[in-house]
């Protein structure tokens, strides 16, 4: 490696992502044992800043700085939702598939522990907010961002996971061998919760039965299960991505809402199009128990939407309501968050993480997007605009729907000296 690379003990680095893979959805015993890793590991990164903890085992963590800048926040959640792998590459060293969110952390934790080995002092006082159950309604996250507003923080800036850069999207619009970094300036409204039918079913009408009903319910959602719209940050980034291109596709990326009835034909099918377009119901889980002779008097039916900003969850609520059609079914929701505010994508914040891109990613075009993915920033906006979610990581189109990335030695290397600059704001 060369002198000029940051130090990075790269053996620590993959057996803490290896290690974290156990955890998947929030339990208290999960978030333990999640937390015993990271101080196990980075030792000197919980010696020097104080720790609170929050609703569902939230860590927060402060490390007073030198007050030249404002303060700096990096935060993502720590579930996921299926476990890494570890497997041999044809490359000399190994390779491990794991959640985006967790190498964004353990990346950012490796960074800070060899800077604080060298006396670092951030510019602004430093806030690491790491959740444990971003996936499952967030409860932690909102928690940190309610104190730290209280205190009233208002921060350089928040940096949370999300964006990231790869070489499979929009390859006609780019200059040759030019990757995309995609910053997210704002993210998918979400309603997450369950369709319920019982023996109210039979009351309603004579011979039903509460899990055929539930499984028609389930059959008209899927008929309806995606809605293509533009919003202010898909439109921004297609602006951006088609500025240096040939002139008439210059002119249908920058003139998108007049063309997009073109955009969503020519997509469809397409990562970027469930990515950066869609509201999307999926429906991931059906509980019923019955038997042969005795068929199942009650079955649930969970689900999960996003929703494209610029549309409402209520309204998104009131259409699955007509979907259900027999009145006993009962729709009932557990997680209900509006999108995100847009962040600014200028200023010296914005500047200082193109900065940052532009150094491990060379020759990157930069342009902000919807996050594809829901994250804790969504939280944080109430404290400015300058909550921005990328990774740096590069990803395929498959490893961009899933939310994974494939972490080798090379990658953890760009990862830690991108932290390492923005640690330094």
């Amino acid at each position: 490696m060369s002198e000029f690379l940051a130090p990075l003990n790269y053996d620590r680095a993959q057996d803490a992502l290896r290690r974290l893979s156990v955890y998947t959805a929030y339990s208290p015993e999960g978030a333990k044992q999640v937390l015993d890793v990271l101080r196990q590991c980075y030792p000197l990164v919980f010696s020097k800043t104080e720790q609170k903890t929050f609703a569902n085992d939230a860590l927060l963590m402060e490390l007073q700085g030198a007050s030249i800048t404002e303060p700096l926040i990096f935060t993502a959640h720590l579930d996921a939702p299926e476990r890494g792998s570890f497997h041999p590459s044809n490359r000399p060293e190994a390779s491990l598939c794991v959640p985006l969110s967790r190498a964004h952390v353990v990346s950012l934790l490796e960074a800070l522990e060899e800077l604080l080995r060298d006396g670092y002092r951030p510019g602004g006082d430093l806030f690491l907010a790491l959740s444990m159950d971003g996936l499952s309604g967030g409860a932690g996250a909102e928690s940190m961002a309610a104190h730290l507003n209280a205190r009233g923080i208002k921060p350089c800036f928040v940096l949370d996971y999300g964006g990231y850069a790869t070489m499979d999207a929009f390859r006609t619009y780019l200059p040759k061998g030019a990757p995309l970094a995609l910053i997210g300036i704002a993210e998918k409204g979400l309603l997450t919760g369950r369709v319920t039918a019982d023996d109210a079913v039979t009351v309603q009408q004579e011979n039903a039965r509460p899990l055929d009903e539930l499984l028609k319910c389930g059959a008209r959602f899927t008929r309806h299960s995606r809605k293509a719209a533009l919003c202010d940050a898909s439109r921004r980034m297609l602006w951006t991505v088609g500025r240096d291109s040939s002139f008439f596709k210059r002119l249908m990326m920058q003139h998108a809402g007049l063309t997009f009835p073109l955009i969503r034909c020519r997509w469809r099918g397409r990562s970027v199009m469930r990515q950066f377009f869609l509201s999307e119901l999926t429906l991931y889980a059906m509980q019923a128990e019955g038997l042969p002779a005795a068929p199942a008097r009650k079955a649930e039916l969970s689900f999960r939407l996003t929703v494209i900003p610029g549309v409402q969850t209520a309204a998104m609520k009131k259409r699955m309501s007509r979907l259900l059609r027999n009145p006993a079914l009962r729709l009932d929701t557990e997680v209900e968050y509006e999108h995100s505010r847009l962040s600014d994508p200028k200023g010296e914040a914005w500047d200082a993480l193109e900065t940052a891109i532009e150094i491990q990613f060379e020759r990157a075009v930069i342009a902000p997007c919807l996050c594809p993915f829901i994250t804790d920033g969504r939280f944080y906006t109430a404290m400015g605009e300058k909550v921005y979610r990328f990774s740096p990581f590069m990803v395929t189109g498959e490893e961009a729907l899933s939310g994974l990335c494939t972490v080798t030695d090379g990658a953890l290397q760009t990862a830690v000296q991108f932290f390492r600059s923005m640690l330094s704001v």
